[in-house]
């Protein structure tokens, strides 16, 4: 595994039902995988309709790659109904969380907390 990816954890809270939230990320993970930055590895989200939670896991190649996401798609129609379906609580970097993603975090809107310093210690991934 490259030290320099960067895996992010998303934590929601749905704001409706699990099937309001599936039709919308589905059209926001179609497309980001059509139109959305090179440098997202991975979009994969997970939902409980018991816990009216949801979860993603998004890999990028690197942190510039995840500040290009976020510059190429919060405008999107389809993140802002990600946005009415369900509340960001929490957001988890596993790896480098750089000047410039937290630069791009304090002129955000993000209320979530926000929780890093997780380092690559071992492992792989199998492609």
């Amino acid at each position: 595994m490259a030290q320099s990816s960067l895996t992010v954890v998303n934590h929601y809270a749905l704001n409706g039902t699990d099937e309001a939230f599936v039709s919308a990320i589905a059209a926001l993970a179609g497309r980001v995988e059509a139109e959305g930055h090179r440098g997202v590895l991975s979009y994969r989200f997970f939902v409980n309709a018991g816990e009216g939670t949801a979860r993603a896991v998004i890999d990028y190649a690197d942190p510039s790659a995840w500040i290009g996401h976020h510059d190429i798609a919060m405008t999107w129609p389809e993140m802002g109904a990600l946005h009415r379906a369900a509340a960001l609580t929490d957001v988890t970097f596993l790896g480098p969380l750089t000047e410039d993603i937290r630069n791009w975090l304090q002129t955000s809107r993000l209320t979530a907390a926000v929780h890093s310093g997780y380092h690559f210690a071992a492992g792989f991934r199998r492609d």
